[in-house]
């Protein structure tokens, strides 16, 4: 690894500017050539968490190139969302419709538009997507779900015409026990595993909360409550995920001191045992 040279500007991450930053890697922040799938329950509220957070790194990052590519929601659709969400009318945005009947090719399209290089490339959702080219390409959804990875790795690795390591935020679909889909290949692929929760899954008007249940960027099991009830932002329970970290600090401590205790109490032992012998 000495001989593998990186730009120090691939590790210069995109800040959101809210409490996310703390969460999505240790060092703030959306790391550059990632891969983070985004599952959670039904009405949870996925797609409003991605766009709010591709929203807010287009603030604080103007210059950084950002599309969402939409292969749930038509236009009308997300016209409803920039009415009570107006940042997200700012986003590049493209749209995705299976039309087989008139022989479109929705996959030439993508791998035209990732070409051209972006920062960031948002998907919602990853299952629809790799639907739409299984039915115009007329092939297997594994391949299809192959082309797509393919083409991810590939951007990445800054394999397009600007050279940028773009990173993939992508909703996923969970089954019905709220379990990922997909298969091994793409579990592989992700650098976090972004799980939307409510604490009551059979009540839709419990808590809800971002967790990491795979993270090679940042922390696992911390839970971020966050309400959708405002308009204009996702509204981040910043003072409670604060409150968390310190019990979760100070258990940690008290774990590492009865440690300290057990080894200690092992030395005295070990020695009184080998004075009797």
């Amino acid at each position: 690894m000495r001989d593998v040279k990186f730009t120090k500007n691939l590790f210069v991450n995109f800040k959101t500017g809210t409490i996310l930053d703390k969460l999505l890697c240790s060092y703030y922040g959306l790391p550059k050539g990632v891969n983070y799938m985004v599952i959670g329950d039904p009405g949870v509220g996925k797609t409003t968490i991605v766009l709010d957070l591709i929203a807010n790194i287009q603030t604080n990052h103007p210059t950084a190139r950002i599309l969402f590519i939409s292969a749930e929601m038509n236009e009308i659709d997300l016209a409803i969302y920039v009415q009570r969400y107006p940042k997200f009318g700012n986003l590049d945005i493209l749209f995705v419709e299976s039309d087989i009947d008139t022989n479109t090719h929705n996959w030439q399209v993508i791998n035209d538009q990732l070409q051209k290089g972006w920062d960031i490339v948002a998907i919602d959702s990853f299952y629809e997507l790799q639907g739409i080219i299984k039915e115009e390409e007329n092939i297997t959804l594994r391949k299809a779900e192959s082309m797509l990875l393919t083409t991810i790795k590939r951007n990445n690795k800054a394999c397009n015409d600007l050279e940028i390591n773009t990173s993939f935020l992508t909703i996923q679909q969970v089954t019905k026990s709220g379990n990922f889909v997909g298969s091994n290949r793409l579990k592989h692929m992700i650098t976090g595993m972004m799980e939307l929760r409510l604490e009551n899954h059979k009540n839709i008007y419990s808590d809800r909360y971002v967790v990491f249940s795979k993270n090679r960027r940042g922390d696992v099991g911390v839970r971020l409550y966050y309400s959708l009830n405002s308009t204009g932002d996702v509204d981040y329970d910043q003072e409670r995920y604060e409150q968390d970290q310190a019990i979760r600090k100070l258990q940690s401590n008290v774990s590492n001191q009865l440690h300290d205790f057990a080894n200690q109490f092992d030395k005295i032992f070990n020695n009184i045992s080998s004075t009797s012998n």
